[in-house]
């Protein structure tokens, strides 16, 4: 028998906070699905409303595999190539 411990070696992340915008006006708009349920159904909501409010922004929408995980470095990369800002769903 292989015991397996859930514990799991914390690697503290610091990072800093962006200005944020003044305005979402000219600027795209990133989503990133957590692959939570309904969080793909909230995200177009949302979408649905910036576009009503901003004519002319541009969105982008990424979903991770699992909201277990963390995101794959090549779509975040994807995110910060793709997007001014992003929306992302956290919790419940």
């Amino acid at each position: 028998m292989i015991l397996i411990s859930p514990e799991g070696q914390a690697q503290p992340l610091s990072v800093g906070t962006s200005p944020r915008p003044h305005t979402l006006q000219g600027l795209r708009i990133g989503f990133l699905d957590n692959a939570k349920a309904p969080v793909d159904k909230m995200m177009l909501h949302i979408e649905a409303k910036l576009k009503q409010k901003y004519p002319g922004i541009e969105t982008y929408t990424a979903s991770k595999m699992a909201a277990s995980r963390g995101i794959d470095p090549k779509m975040l990369k994807s995110l910060r190539d793709h997007c001014d800002v992003v929306i992302n769903a956290l919790g419940d």
